[in-house]
């Protein structure tokens, strides 16, 4: 049940972004008032990172393993970009337009989770579980792997692409399923101690922020051409 938890969590974080397609000011307005959940989940999640560390620990075995080392591929760029390159590739051989746009937007999400990402990093400097098993150190401003926890670079990457996804389709089964990816590859990331719980909700929220914005950004230029 404990690991249920993480879920769910990182989940709520991602849901409802089919509820982003432009132009809909109910959902804008339904999105405004259910903005409290997120900072309420990315602080509840802070004060379980020590009890989810040691479930995760506990709970380690062969078939959860082999699950991990097939889930952990999904928040890396050398599965994830030549994936959105052979996406975009398509777009333009069949010269579908609108395929075309999608796959600029979702990359260019990607770009910009992944830049916003890399740069916090090292500023943030928050050290990773697998060194002492504190979650309060931190030492900001520091190029050592050891103290890159905050954000995860796996987690930003797969959710900025699944909310450009689901912004795309506006389906909930479509939206439901990128929730479980992400959940999938966050619960990677605190299984294999690379990152605490909320390294993964913080970076879930924040990605699927930055996500949006770019996607509404590169569409409103797109539609002037």
């Amino acid at each position: 049940m404990r690991g249920m938890t993480l879920v769910i969590v990182a989940a709520s974080l991602v849901s409802n972004t089919a509820d982003c397609q432009k132009d809909s000011t109910s959902r804008g307005e339904r999105r405004i008032n259910r903005a409290w959940i997120v900072p309420a989940a990315v602080l509840a999640s802070s004060t379980i990172d020590g009890e989810m560390r040691e479930w995760a620990l506990r709970t380690h075995s062969r078939s959860l393993d082999r699950l991990a080392d097939a889930v952990n591929p999904l928040g890396t760029a050398r599965v994830l970009v030549p994936a959105m390159a052979v996406f975009y590739a398509g777009t333009a051989l069949t010269h579908e337009t609108n395929a075309e746009h999608v796959a600029i937007e979702i990359a260019g999400a990607y770009v910009a989770s992944d830049g916003v990402e890399s740069i916090l990093k090292p500023v943030i400097g928050r050290q990773r579980p697998h060194v002492t098993g504190n979650s309060h150190r931190f030492q900001p401003f520091t190029g050592n792997g050891d103290w890159h926890s905050l954000p995860s670079a796996h987690v930003a990457h797969i959710t900025a692409i699944a909310t450009a996804i689901s912004m795309q389709t506006g389906s909930r089964a479509v939206a439901a399923f990128c929730d479980g990816l992400v959940a999938l590859v966050g619960w990677d990331r605190i299984y294999e101690d690379q990152h605490w719980t909320s390294d993964v909700t913080a970076t879930a929220a924040l990605s699927a922020l930055i996500s949006r914005a770019t996607v509404h950004w590169i569409a409103s230029r797109l539609n002037r051409q």
